[in-house]
């Protein structure tokens, strides 16, 4: 299933319908891993979100997104489809009792034909990922455990734009000027 968003671009006073066909999509990849933890609701989050009432959660979010090589672009005669390939850096923490242990579950789990098959579905993959690291902290008068871990995603970001056929053009050669179309 494919998300699309549209959005309205403005090009020298006149306004250009975009329309996403496909990005990568981090609150479904937040959902997917809920549902095979068998998690609360509310226990993957992105981490920008306020402060989580749960004892033990996990965030995740985009640090960085690269572009690799040089969109590609499709025109159909009445609209141009852009291309990118992109890598996206995802940092995965894990806070809470056991949040090593969980780390280590959840990049297990990254692995498994399960995982595989979501990313075939979404036309993702994953290039490599970090090992888990051990943040665990002293805060306040408690520590709390935090395990992390970086997964480099590969997809493609697609839109389509409008693109207006060339009516008329000059032709200038030599001396001579000439127009062509309309």
């Amino acid at each position: 299933m494919v998300k699309l968003t549209k959005s309205k671009l403005w090009v020298i006073g006149k306004t250009m319908d975009t329309t996403t066909i496909s990005a990568f999509d981090t609150a479904k990849l937040r959902k997917w891993i809920q549902e095979a933890l068998k998690l609360p609701k509310e226990a993957v989050i992105g981490g920008w979100l306020p402060e989580n009432p749960l004892p033990a959660f996990i965030t995740m979010d985009v640090l960085n997104t690269n572009e690799i090589g040089q969109a590609t672009r499709e025109f159909d005669g009445k609209r141009e489809r852009i291309r990118q390939s992109m890598q996206s850096t995802v940092s995965v923490s894990c806070f809470g009792r056991n949040s090593l242990a969980q780390s280590y579950k959840l990049k297990a789990i990254f692995q498994s034909s399960a995982f595989l098959s979501f990313l075939k579905s979404n036309h993702w993959g994953v290039i490599r990922f970090s090992d888990v690291r051990n943040l665990t902290a002293t805060v306040g008068a408690d520590y709390e455990e935090r395990g992390q871990f970086d997964v480099i995603f590969s997809h493609h970001h697609i839109v389509d734009t409008p693109l207006d056929p060339i009516e008329r053009v000059e032709q200038r050669t030599n001396n001579k000027s000439q127009d062509i179309g309309a």
